[in-house]
């Protein structure tokens, strides 16, 4: 699994936008998606993954609006996982090989504020429990035309751990291995994360689940909570950024940033 990129969705850009302003968490305008509905910032980190920031363009209904309109319609932070592929159509024979419906591979795009067009291939997988699953993208322009490490971040690595809220940790974790052959989930002692149950990692993989919250569960289905960054020094993290003071998250530490739209959405882990 090579994370991409985590979507966060919300019903405009601006006080996203402004809320990483308070908390000192750089970002890049990212411009609108070719279907025009949807316009996006990121913050691209040093592992070449990246959080992208995505809401309705002005005049779009939330519930109209790319790929996840209830997601935008609902302020639901995070709401959907990326993994990058050098052969889209490749994996997506994988993916029904495994027994997943797809969609795609799909021709996707968005123009950049500065003009330069941004093409790439992407599909999605598992039909009804699409979001549940990562999509897939691979570029067709250079990768570094649709991201670049954002300046000004410091003291984080990269997307560490997607966070998925499911109804039921062990048939989550079934459905997984199917797909990607993981190993056995292990228990995360914390109570830094919705739903009140202990999160279970997937050792050596990108991924936690946790039981979710139902009624997010019922208004957006099984999909990312939180996201979580990497960090090889949460003390020049909790320098750099507004962070809430550390709780446990296994034998890490985990300070989620400080402010209402994100916190308990998006985190840095060390």
């Amino acid at each position: 699994m090579r994370i991409d990129h985590v979507a966060f969705g919300w019903d405009a850009l601006a006080p996203v936008c402004d809320a990483l302003d308070r908390v000192g968490l750089p970002f890049d305008h990212g411009g609108t998606h070719a279907d025009g509905t949807t316009q996006m910032a990121l913050t691209g980190l040093p592992d070449g993954s990246y959080l992208e920031y995505i809401a309705p363009t002005a005049g779009t209904d939330p519930g109209a609006a790319g790929f996840w309109p209830e997601a935008l319609a609902a302020r639901a932070g995070p709401a959907a996982w990326c993994l990058r592929s050098d052969d889209v159509v490749a994996a997506a024979k994988r993916a029904i090989d495994c027994g997943l419906a797809i969609e795609g591979p799909l021709h996707g795009g968005r123009d950049r504020p500065d003009g330069r067009r941004v093409e790439w291939d992407q599909f999605f997988q598992g039909g009804d429990d699409r979001w549940f699953y990562p999509f897939v993208i691979g570029d067709r322009t250079p990768r570094e035309w649709r991201v670049t490490e954002t300046d000004g971040v410091t003291a984080l690595s990269g997307v560490d751990t997607v966070v998925v809220g499911v109804r039921d940790v062990e048939t989550a974790a079934a459905r997984l291995d199917r797909r990607y052959r993981t190993p056995a989930t292990t228990p995360v002692e914390t109570d830094a994360v919705d739903g009140g149950d202990d999160a279970f990692v997937l050792p050596g993989f990108p991924v936690a689940l946790v039981r979710g919250d139902d009624a997010r569960l019922d208004r957006v289905g099984e999909r990312p909570i939180a996201v979580l960054v990497g960090t090889d020094d949460l003390a020049a993290a909790r320098t750099a950024y507004e962070l809430t003071p550390p709780v446990a998250w296994g034998d890490r530490s985990l300070a989620w940033f400080d402010h209402d739209l994100l916190r308990g959405r998006v985190g840095v882990v060390g």
